[in-house]
């Protein structure tokens, strides 16, 4: 009777078989780590494509807002002045009319339209005409426009006159103020308080500082209010 043959360690067999199973095990890590990384690079360009397409949005209505932002900014500012403009804060103008009244002119901001330019847009205007011994003439609204060569100013927007010798008070939409003669006008309707009472009109004119009013209304059968001081 003859023995079974036996393999021991060094038998070549033997060596083959686990080098093959020890390949297949570090090929199965391989594609082990193969796919954990394809799926950690799936991941992160699933993660792009949501990002990528949100910071473009949002860089877009950013640059759309700031330019809202802007446009509400500018369109706040009354005047929008440029390099060649004159911005005044709080300004104050001085003069004397040809009759000896004395005048100021005042606002919250003034701006003239290049060094020399002969016109100031006034914001928030006021002015104080003066004659000795008698009460001021007192004019505000919402914007003006000074002319100082011709010696005119004129106000819009919710225009106010008061005071002078007659101590009258009228609300209109427009006031031209003829700085060399003392006289306001307006073609625009008015309607206050003056000695005789409520008037009501729809044009005006105030001369000699407020000594002598004149209002009149529509057609030639409305009445006309003329007061002298």
């Amino acid at each position: 009777m003859t023995a079974s043959p036996s393999l021991t360690p060094d038998d070549p067999h033997l060596a083959l078989e686990d080098y093959v199973v020890a390949d297949a095990q570090a090929q199965k890590q391989r594609l082990l780590k193969q796919a954990q990384a394809w799926r950690s690079r799936s991941r992160r360009i699933k993660l792009l494509r949501l990002v990528f397409p949100g910071l473009i949005v949002a860089t877009l209505v950013a640059i759309v807002g700031w330019v809202i932002v802007q446009s509400v900014l500018n369109s706040l500012n009354v005047y929008q002045a440029s390099q060649a403009d004159i911005r005044m804060t709080n300004p104050r103008f001085f003069g004397q009319t040809t009759g000896g009244d004395r005048y100021i002119i005042s606002g919250l901001e003034a701006i003239r339209r290049g060094n020399s330019a002969p016109v100031i847009s006034v914001n928030a205007p006021s002015m104080e005409l003066k004659s000795d011994n008698s009460k001021p003439t007192l004019l505000k609204g919402l914007k003006g426009v000074y002319n100082e060569p011709d010696k005119t100013f004129t106000v819009e927007g919710d225009v106010v006159l008061n005071g002078g010798p007659n101590d009258f008070s009228f609300r209109t939409q427009e006031a031209i103020v003829d700085l060399n003669t003392s006289t306001v006008r307006g073609n625009k309707p008015i309607e206050g308080f003056g000695p005789t009472g409520h008037i009501k009109g729809e044009s005006y004119i105030i001369s000699d500082n407020g000594r002598r009013i004149a209002i009149k209304g529509k057609g030639d059968t409305q009445v006309r209010v003329t007061i002298n001081n």
